[in-house]
Order: C-alpha cells, then structure tokens, then sequence
C-alpha cells in the first residue's frame, strides 16, 4: 500500500521543487485540494457541539476500575489527567487550528524521543493530522501514517497521497485518503495493509496512536460508516507490534457515541470488557443538557481545578 513515491526515492523534479517550511508546503496543498477556494465561501455558524472541543469522561467508579485493571505487567497504563488523554493533533508550531490549541501528540513524541530512536505516529482520526505531520516532515526519526477523509472543501485540505514529508523527512509521511462511507471491513483491511508495511521498513520502536471517533457511524460530520469495534479491530493489530504505545483520544461531536466508543477501547487496551451504558450522574447530564461554558464549568467544579 505504500506508494511509488515512498519506495522509490526522490525524483529529480521533486529535487528541483523545495518548499522550506511545512507552512509554504501546506499553503500549496489547500490551493492544489481547493481548500482556499472553499473556505471563502460563508459558512454556517457554529452549534455548541462544534465549539466544544473536549468530551470529558469521568466518575469516580470509572477512575477507580482502570485504576485496578491497569496493573498487568507491560500491559497498559492509564493516563488519569483527562485533558493529558485528550489528542489534539491539528495545532501547528506558529497558530491553533481544527479546535487545537496545543498540539499533546507531538509534545508526546518529542518525550518518548529521549528514550526511542524512531517513533511512530497513526492518526486514524476522521480529519488529516496535519500538525503532527507538519511538526516532524523533516524527520526520518518519525514517521506519521494518517488514515483519513480527503475531497475537495474538507478540513484541513492536507493528506494528499502524493505528500510524503520534505527534505530528510522525505518518505516519512504516509497519507491515507479516504472516501465516504467506509465501513469496519473495509477500513481494516487499508490499515492493516498500510501498517504491515510501515512496520517492516521503519522498525519503529515506539508507537504513538490517536484514535479519534468522528469516524463512527452517527458522528455530525456524516463521513465514515464505522463501529468502535472497527477502530478497536486496529488498535489491537498495532498492540500485538508489543512496543511502548501512547493511545490518545481526537476528534468525536457525538457525545455519547464519542464517550462508547473511548470506553470500547479503554476495554480493549485493558483485555477486558467494559459496559457501554452511560451512568446517570451530574456530568453526563450536564453533557446533554448545559450549554459548552455551563459544561467546563461543571467539570472545573468536578475535577476541582
């Protein structure tokens, strides 16, 4: 699955076209995708699901069963600190971007980068990752493999197959584009095929994973027809590598699907099976029922920041 430009090395037309920084290379690939062109037209404004960046999954219980079920030998563990857990793969060096304000993927990889010699980055959420992409394209010690939704007017109007990283990070950028409608099966067979072959040329070392779940079926952005079980089905291909893996969260504006679907996977990570059912308690309530300010404010009361 990996694309003649990834095994053959560079060209002598790419040689004579060097783009200096990752901002001049993304401002060529939003005019190539139409991207500029689509963001003039006037959009409609924003509903409070869109604003608000974070869903919060907490309870006491919850906290305290992970708390359990995380101590297996080189197994997993859990990051308490819900924002810590929250990806937030878009933000660039120089400006935030797709509702990211600080981009905690690559803060991840630069501190696994003091310990691993090659680190790699899966992005399977529904939007390109371009910030983490942008953040190491003139690397060969990371290489970052994005799964993702790519036509003309979608966000961010990066993760062309062609764009493949720059300079010495030439061939260390795998993008995946995707048409709508893919389901579970489908999506598998993409990853696995993609994945198998990054694992054999890379031998990465260390994995960073961010799975978002605004590919799942229901999701407001009607993209993608996937299931948890789907998006597990992959986690548990790149589990069985047995490298230090940091799985973090993304992109998710169904809330309740959004919170299923990070509990499948916690499940998942842990070897165990966890109910899917939504406690009924203050929070979960506030999420259905508060405006996004009235939610943050429930939460900082929660958490007693």
């Amino acid at each position: 699955m990996l694309t003649r430009e990834h095994r053959c090395g560079r060209s002598e037309e790419q040689e004579l076209e060097p783009w200096p920084s990752p901002k001049k290379a993304r401002s060529r690939r939003w005019l190539r995708n139409g991207f500029k062109r689509k963001m003039e037209e006037p959009e409609e404004p924003a509903d409070s699901g869109q604003s608000l960046v974070p869903v919060y999954i907490y309870s006491p219980e919850y906290v305290s069963m992970c708390d359990s079920l995380a101590k297996i030998p080189k197994r997993a563990s859990m990051v308490h600190s819900l924002i810590e857990a929250y990806a937030l793969h878009k933000q660039m060096r120089d400006e935030a971007s797709g509702f990211c304000y600080l981009n905690d993927a690559v803060l991840g990889i630069l501190r696994l980068r003091r310990k691993f010699e090659r680190i790699l980055y899966v992005d399977l959420d529904l939007h390109h990752g371009d910030g983490v992409e942008d953040a190491f394209s003139f690397t060969s010690k990371v290489m970052t493999v994005s799964l993702h939704k790519f036509s003309p007017g979608f966000f961010p109007g990066t993760g062309d197959v062609s764009d493949v990283g720059l300079g010495k990070g030439r061939y260390y950028s795998v993008n995946v584009p995707i048409q709508d409608g893919i389901q579970d099966e489908k999506y598998y067979q993409i990853c696995e095929s993609v994945l198998k072959e990054v694992y054999q040329a890379f031998n990465p070392k260390a994995v960073v994973l961010q799975l978002g779940a605004d590919t799942i079926a229901g999701d407001p952005m009607c993209s993608f027809n996937m299931t948890p079980v789907g998006i597990g089905k992959c986690l548990k291909y790149i589990l069985q590598w047995q490298l230090a893996t940091l799985i973090l969260g993304g992109g998710g504006y169904n809330l309740a699907n959004t919170a299923r679907c990070w509990t499948y996977l916690t499940g998942v990570i842990l070897g165990k099976t966890l109910s899917s059912e939504i406690p009924d308690h203050e929070v979960s309530k506030a999420l259905t029922s508060r405006s996004p300010a009235q939610i943050l404010e429930v939460i900082r009361v929660g958490l007693q920041v």
